[in-house]
């Protein structure tokens, strides 16, 4: 309860929890460090995009913003990020971040 996260919540608990955050938000976090690198000129990872996360808690099915941890990483090489959220409704984690 205290993360929003469990059985009365929309972020439920499971077996893999933890691996599959750390796969998702280390796939971003990889494609934020290659495209800094100029390793890469497109980078895209269709598991993650999680953009209900908050910083302190799971919203929406979402349980880490991974998100917001690419776009800080890109920001240590550029002035300026620009985020689209191509998804029908609002990226409140995101925004908030």
């Amino acid at each position: 309860q205290r993360f929003n996260a469990g059985d009365t919540t929309d972020c439920p608990v499971f077996d893999g929890l933890f691996e599959f955050t750390q796969l998702y938000t280390g796939a971003s976090l990889d494609g934020a460090v290659q495209l800094c690198q100029g390793q890469t000129d497109i980078a895209v990872n269709w598991s993650g995009g999680l953009h209900h996360a908050k910083k302190a808690e799971a919203s929406g099915f979402c349980y880490i913003n991974d998100i917001v941890l690419a776009i800080l990483e890109l920001l240590k090489v550029h002035a300026r990020v620009l985020y689209i959220d191509i998804d029908i409704h609002h990226g409140d984690g995101v925004e908030e971040a």
